[in-house]
Parts: structure tokens; sequence; C-alpha cells
């Protein structure tokens, strides 16, 4: 399910910001995941939050979770995100939206909101993650 290139298993010695984004629209996720890599991120990419779950319950390591709010399955972005808060409270999580509901969410849960569709991400969450060194 991991692609063969990313070192964020458990054990693993970190190389890179490790990056999962879960999206279910098929060209954002893929202008994300490509933005990502230009700046020698690693990333996984998967189409609901019931596969991020998976991924992170098996202590798959990241830096950042970059999800959308809708997307299909048992779990949505916003399910994803409070888990990440809870078990894994040093990731960043950056929420994406279509619409106003994400303005009723509780500030607790990410360190930034994004409207949809969101082009040329990478530059928006470098600032993201120079924030989390700073604060470091």
């Amino acid at each position: 399910m991991l692609p063969a290139y990313f070192s964020g298993a458990a054990g693993a010695e970190k190389t890179a910001t490790r990056v999962l984004i879960a999206e279910d629209e098929f060209l954002l996720r893929l202008d994300a995941a490509d933005n990502m890599r230009r700046i020698g991120w690693e990333v996984v990419e998967v189409s609901s939050a019931d596969e991020a779950l998976e991924l992170l319950r098996y202590s798959v390591t990241f830096d950042l979770l970059l999800t959308d709010v809708d997307m299909p399955g048992q779990a949505d972005g916003l399910e994803l995100a409070r888990y990440v808060r809870s078990a894994y409270p040093e990731m960043k999580i950056v929420i994406m939206s279509e619409d106003g509901a994400a303005q009723t969410i509780d500030p607790q849960l990410y360190e930034l909101v994004l409207t949809k569709p969101v082009w040329n991400v990478g530059e928006i969450l470098i600032k993201v993650m120079e924030a989390k060194r700073n604060a470091s």
C-alpha cells in the first residue's frame, strides 16, 4: 500500500518531510502530490479518510496531513483530523473544503483551512511546516 520509496514506516530513519494526502478528487490530489514531491517531500496519496486511518493505525508516520472534509466512505476528513490530533499531536493538519463549512470547524483541529480548489499548494504548506520548526 505504501510506495517503495517511502521511508515513513515504523522505525525508519527520517529523511524528508512526510505528507499524507487524503483527497477524493483525483486532479487536486495529483497536483498537490506533484507540488510536494517537487520540493523534496515524501508523499502518500489516499482517496478516502478510511484509507488514511488504516495507514495511521499501522504506525506509519507523517509530519503533515492534508485532508478534504467531504470524502466517500465511513469516515470523513474531520473524523480523520480528530484521530490525528489525538493520536499524533505533533502532526500538522491542513483541511480543505469547497464551501463555508470550514468556518464551523474547531480551530484546535487544524493549523490551516484552505478553500478548494487549491492549486500549487506546496508553497502554502512550506509555510505551515516552517511555523512548526519555529515553534519548536
